[in-house]
């Protein structure tokens, strides 16, 4: 670089540093690295200044000299700082003139968001597998956005917005990441995981890692998505937005492979997951729609014989369910009054339910 440009350039640099502090229409940017000269960025703070595009222009310029990146690559990156990308490559044979069958793609998008609703209801609660989509999971899914397909092959790219990050990232600290976030590395995590288990032919790791990766229901989605948009396989590989610091094992999560076996392996392991019913506790309210008594009808306090309700109990994963409760004769008594008056009763349970059978002996208490 000549002298008198340095020189220039560092009359400059003391010219914006030295200025008092007041309302300012630029920010300066400075990148410094060890053995190389500091790269400054100046760029206008207003979109209505006079050199506006001349400023923007040469930052992406810069940028693109200094990261090694042609200049429509350091765009893209800018344009997609907000948000987490997933992006997935058909093979070529499937490929025309840059293009794909409209039915590729409409199964791709259809698939993924509902892949992307799954891993999100599955972070929400880590289950093996769930009976019903949570409404923030359907939500989440829903503000996630199709973005422009991208050359070199023919690809989808599917954005997830994350919220800013409006706290200092320090190093070794670990931040508390978004939903948005976590969803997303959890399906990064989950498409590594598909991806060893094939390797050591066994789907142990997919069943073990639930709790971070994919349950059934994502298993069987991503299969899907698989076989609806491409038998022959998919290269999927992930990008995580630098608003907030993701995990280390899945800084760079880029063309992974999966295919047919990729396939068999996500289902026989969504098999595994749906034999691993997990006891839960559950709070039931709902009104008493039948009583049952072996005893004495007119005798309610005799402690032989006996006694049993059905509470009507709208469940979020479960829909409607009629479960029926054993009680003793003090709780089939408060039962049955509030039944007579039409009042709902609130069930504790004694000892934990199975999701597919929800009967079990409980508790009752008007509420």
């Amino acid at each position: 670089m000549p002298s008198t440009l340095v020189q220039n350039q560092a009359l400059t640099s003391a010219f914006l540093h030295a200025r008092p502090v007041g309302k300012r229409n630029f920010e300066v940017y400075v990148l410094s690295e060890d053995g190389l000269e500091d790269v400054e960025l100046v760029l206008p703070r207003e979109l209505t200044a006079s050199d506006f595009l001349r400023r923007i222009e040469g930052a992406i310029r810069t940028l693109s000299d200094v990261e090694g990146r042609e200049p429509e690559q350091v765009i893209t990156a800018i344009r997609m700082i907000g948000y987490d990308v997933v992006q997935s490559r058909v093979p070529d044979a499937m490929v025309r003139d840059d293009t794909i069958n409209l039915e590729v793609a409409t199964n791709y998008i259809t698939g993924l968001k509902s892949l992307l609703a799954a891993t999100a209801t599955t972070e929400i609660q880590p289950d093996p597998f769930f009976l019903r989509v949570k409404k923030e999971a359907a939500e989440y899914a829903d503000r996630c956005r199709f973005a422009h397909t991208f050359r070199g092959s023919f690809g989808f790219s599917i954005e997830s917005p994350v919220v800013p990050n409006d706290e200092p990232t320090l190093p070794q600290i670990e931040q508390p990441r978004p939903f948005e976030r976590r969803v997303m590395e959890r399906f990064a995590r989950a498409v590594q995981t598909v991806r060893d288990a094939v390797a050591l032919d066994t789907t142990a790791r997919i069943v073990a890692n639930f709790k971070t990766g994919f349950g059934a229901n994502a298993c069987e989605l991503f299969a899907d998505l698989i076989e609806d948009t491409s038998p022959g396989g998919l290269v999927i590989s992930f990008a995580f937005s630098p608003e907030w610091q993701p995990l280390d094992e899945l800084v760079v999560v880029k063309d992974v492979s999966i295919g047919p076996r990729h396939v068999e392996f996500t289902r026989a392991a969504a098999k595994e997951l749906r034999q691993q019913i997990q006891p839960r506790a559950e709070k039931i309210v709902g009104r008493v729609v039948r009583l049952e008594s072996e005893a004495d009808p007119s005798d309610l306090m005799n402690p032989m014989g006996d006694r049993e309700i059905a509470v009507q109990w709208s469940s979020e994963d479960l829909g409607e369910v009629l479960v029926r409760v054993s009680l003793s004769p003090v709780d089939y008594l408060q039962a049955h009054a509030a039944h007579g008056a039409g009042k709902p009763v609130m069930v504790n349970p004694t000892s934990p339910i199975r999701p597919r059978f929800p009967e079990s002996s409980w508790q009752t208490r008007s509420p």
